[in-house]
């Protein structure tokens, strides 16, 4: 285990000493497990140490360098400069999940590159059993000690069969993450007639948002960043297309605007006198459109408070729109249900939503995939033999 000693009043113990493969042995005593020590090492182990030191003399690497490894000017990464051409959300990511187990093992003197199984393994026990993390952080965590390991040009400590039968195990019976709701677009449709705040400016931005994020399924960032420059519109066939820069692969894709969503996004730029620029801008405290654009995390925002509007005016009690876990990607995972009901293959599903993995579309629409089974199918032809 790439334990290091205990701090100690003067900030570290010379009893033990962390070698690069993170064995620990008494400075008194024969190390058990030679140690090759590289040139960096020895240097390291030649530098006093300072109260504020959490490894010992001969870490592989120093506590700021490990820290540091995911942003742009990481020392470790100095000869492998693509290794960070990553989409700026997932690096933020990496960097937020990176740095919750780089203090973990700095609260518990473990070195944190490379690291040991047995300390994942307690990673993964203390994030579970102390933390309370949900299943789905946990797992994103292992992916980002992976993904910090093959940059590295470490072995991955999280293909251990310690820290996958681990992982299983303490997951085993805990809620798993619960999906999003999906707006279909029978709920688009009913926003875009009966959406009514009060305020035209606002009902139109909205429309023109659901609209737009149904038919490009585009996701949130990439919402926020259209531009007028983006769109053209087709007259004659009442459509239109819209370039998506897509933040997950860094690149441009066009996607098809339908008639609904060319009509309710024109009104909105009419509307707001938006000729260059963004199209999706945010109001100011006088509700006068202003000049910057919405924030991603408005998006989800501005979806739930249309489901409540909706849901308030309806004359019955059966809430027309879903009361619970709306979200940005509500849409999107609309839209793969809708045309996975209507029998559109799952390529052309994975295209429409700029999808390289099936894997997401796959877990998107696996309840309409459950009712298309061959026990569904079976089941109605019984029926229809009845009848």
């Amino acid at each position: 285990m790439a334990i290091g000693s205990k701090r100690t009043a003067a900030g570290r113990s010379d009893a033990d000493v962390v070698t690069r493969s993170g064995s620990r042995y008494s400075a008194g005593r024969a190390n058990p497990t030679e140690t090759v020590k590289t040139d960096a090492v020895f240097e390291r182990e030649s530098l006093p140490l300072t109260t504020n030191e959490w490894l010992a003399r001969g870490a592989a690497y120093t506590p700021d360098e490990m820290a540091s490894l995911f942003e742009s000017d990481s020392p470790l990464l100095r000869n492998n400069v693509y290794a960070l051409g990553l989409p700026i959300n997932t690096l933020r990511a990496l960097r937020a999940d990176w740095r919750v187990f780089v203090r973990f093992c700095q609260q518990n003197d473990y070195a944190p590159l490379p690291a040991e199984p047995a300390v994942v393994t307690r990673f993964i026990e203390v994030a579970y059993d102390t933390d309370r993390k949900a299943v789905a952080t946990v797992e994103r965590y292992l992916t980002t000690i992976s993904r910090a390991h093959t940059m590295s040009n470490f072995p991955d400590p999280t293909r251990a069969a310690q820290v996958r039968g681990a992982f299983r195990h303490l997951s085993r019976g805990r809620a798993s993450k619960q999906p999003k709701c999906a707006l279909r677009w029978t709920h688009i449709e009913y926003a875009l007639q009966q959406l009514h705040s009060g305020y035209l400016a606002w009902d139109l931005r909205a429309k023109a948002l659901l609209a737009v994020s149904y038919s490009t399924m585009a996701r949130r960032s990439e919402l926020v960043a259209l531009t007028t420059a983006d769109l053209k519109f087709e007259p004659a066939r009442d459509d239109g297309v819209a370039i998506i820069r897509m933040t997950k692969v860094s690149r441009e894709e066009a996607r098809y605007l339908s008639p609904p969503a060319s009509l309710a996004l024109r009104a909105w730029l009419e509307h707001a006198g938006i000729t260059s620029g963004h199209v999706f801008l945010r109001f100011e405290n006088t509700g006068r459109v202003g000049p910057r654009a919405i924030q991603p995390q408005e998006v989800a925002r501005i979806i739930q408070r249309v489901g409540k509007l909706l849901n308030s005016a309806r004359a019955c009690s059966d809430p027309v729109w879903p009361e619970a876990h709306l979200a940005a990607h509500s849409t999107r995972i609309g839209a793969a249900h809708d045309m996975a009901a209507h029998g559109i293959d799952l390529t052309s599903i994975m295209h429409s939503g700029g999808w390289t993995d099936p894997k997401m579309p796959r877990y998107y629409t696996r309840e309409l995939s459950a009712r298309e089974s061959g026990m569904a199918r079976l089941m109605k032809m019984h029926q229809s033999e009845k009848r």
